[in-house]
């Protein structure tokens, strides 16, 4: 392996394993008032990963989706009842890296007839909507949330340089938090909800 060309196009034509990424669809809809809010769901109590909580339409990108953006897209039809005529894709938000869950891509979309709405009840207990102007003007609680960092007993520890730095080793992060008549938002639902209201807070 001393070919500087072989290993060039075997980097060129790597493709991302996408085994654990996944995207989301954060859908505006119109109020009858004219006003716009975001949508959520909550999952339905049979889902064994986080049944009852609240998220964005989404899921994991299956390898036969072509884009990230494809599979926000399927994904949302398979949840919500539509079809892809029914989503007008806005813009992309910047991915978000999670240890646990690979790569998160989200995506902006308006749906322009709610009422066609038909939650796939085996995935979706509800919907539900919370008023734009309501997030951009009652920012999330911040909480911190520590991480430990433990290693396995054959982990060679010992012939680490500066080894002390990384025993009992501690990460913080902020953990966001959303509240919305009696609901409440957290985890990377909010985070990817942080960086959205951002830009439009910035513009």
């Amino acid at each position: 392996m001393e070919d500087i060309q072989m290993i060039q196009e075997m980097l060129t034509n790597h493709t991302m394993q996408t085994d654990r990424d996944a995207a989301v669809m954060l859908p505006l809809v119109r109020e009858a008032d004219q006003s716009l809010s975001l949508l959520f769901e909550v999952r339905s109590l049979s889902m064994r990963s986080q049944p009852g909580e609240i998220c964005f339409p989404g899921g994991r990108i299956d390898p036969d989706d072509k884009t990230p953006e494809a599979a926000a897209s399927r994904e949302l039809c398979e949840e919500l009842g539509l079809s892809l005529t029914d989503i007008h894709m806005l813009s992309p938000l910047e991915p978000i890296m999670s240890p646990r869950r690979g790569t998160i891509f989200p995506f902006v979309c308006y749906i322009a007839e709610p009422n066609k709405i038909c939650p796939n009840q085996a995935e979706v207990s509800s919907t539900f909507r919370i008023p734009l102007t309501y997030l951009l003007e009652n920012p999330p609680e911040e909480h911190q949330t520590s991480f430990h960092f433990t290693f396995s007993e054959d982990f060679p520890l010992h012939l680490i340089a500066n080894r002390s730095a990384y025993t009992d080793r501690k990460q913080t992060y902020t953990e966001h938090v959303f509240h919305y008549d009696g609901r409440v938002i957290w985890g990377l639902t909010a985070r990817i909800m942080v960086t959205f209201l951002s830009i439009l807070k910035a513009k």
